[in-house]
């Protein structure tokens, strides 16, 4: 595997950093340290404004000397044998920085930390962690906890969720931990049953108990799936709406990682509609791996034609 660990020096980024050190990566997997930092021109400079150029360039050299420093330090960490440690310094945004690097090397992975930021202030001045995963080709895990145990598994039936149960399935590196796959009904009613008769209401509760049986029979069937790869996995259906049960059994069932698929959606159709995932991101008390589905691939596949094509 090759794995993209973004470092800056935070709390957040340092539990990132233990927890890519915990997990037992295949054997001559590498690991690329990457950090970023803004140009001393664009902190400070503003129409108008002028630095003068040995000032700026003494600055840039300080700073860049630093992040080199920083990102060496957390490489030897990953001192081993079996591993290939690489660091990168890269004066440009985080978020830029990090994307532009995980398609120029083809990454399988993407590690971040989560700065805590609460869902308004996220909304409008966005994250580092929350661009990345917006924008990403390729799975995000945004760290919270230093080591992986539990695994709660995020199953709907769509593609993306097809995607990020394989993954679970296929990446050795999460094979230690035990699984437990939930598949949210959202069977919640949008009306006062007792005004629609007893007759539509007879009718309700049979699709709602058909409706949880599809979910039950998906859930199982994933949990299965699991097991023959050899990863100890059990199935729970729940009613309501997905995002709060998913925060809400992480608590109860004190997981260390949530796995989701992402549908795709981005920019304003996910800030006014809201999105599972990123609701998730803001809420969870623990790591989250997002995947993206087929459509997040697909687009990104047809952008990339495109810009080359230009």
């Amino acid at each position: 595997m090759r794995v993209l660990l973004g470092v800056d020096g935070s709390t957040s980024s340092d539990c990132a950093a233990s927890l890519v050190a915990n997990l037992a990566w295949p054997s001559g997997s590498t690991i690329e340290v990457v950090t970023a930092y803004p140009g001393t021109a664009d902190m400070f400079g503003s129409p108008g404004m002028l630095m003068p150029a040995d000032l700026t360039s003494d600055r840039d050299e300080a700073t860049e000397a630093a992040a080199l420093a920083m990102a060496t330090d957390i490489a030897r960490r990953f001192a081993s044998a079996d591993l290939t440690v690489e660091t990168h310094v890269v004066c440009d945004r985080a978020a830029n920085a990090i994307l532009d690097r995980a398609a120029a090397d083809d990454v399988d992975l993407i590690v971040l930390g989560s700065r805590g930021h609460g869902a308004i202030e996220s909304a409008v001045l966005g994250s580092v962690s929350g661009e990345v995963v917006d924008h990403s080709p390729k799975p995000v895990l945004v760290a919270r906890r230093e080591r992986i145990a539990r695994i709660l598994l995020a199953e709907d039936g769509s593609p993306s969720a097809a995607a990020a149960a394989e993954t679970v399935r296929l990446w050795s590196v999460l094979h230690g931990a035990g699984v437990r796959v939930l598949n949210v009904a959202d069977l919640d009613p949008r009306w006062n049953p007792w005004l629609r008769g007893e007759a539509h209401r007879e009718a309700d509760e049979a699709a709602s108990t058909q409706i949880r049986e599809q979910h039950e029979a998906l859930a199982q069937a994933t949990a299965a799936e699991l097991r023959s790869a050899g990863l100890e996995a059990e199935a729970e259906v729940q009613d309501g709406s997905p995002a709060h049960r998913l925060v809400e059994a992480a608590v109860e069932w004190d997981a260390d990682l949530i796995v989701l698929g992402t549908h795709g959606h981005s920019g304003l159709t996910r800030l006014l509609v809201g999105s599972v995932v990123r609701s998730v991101l803001h809420h969870a008390p623990c790591s989250v791996l997002v995947v993206p589905g087929p459509a997040r691939l697909a687009s990104t596949a047809a952008l990339t034609k495109a810009v080359s094509a230009g």
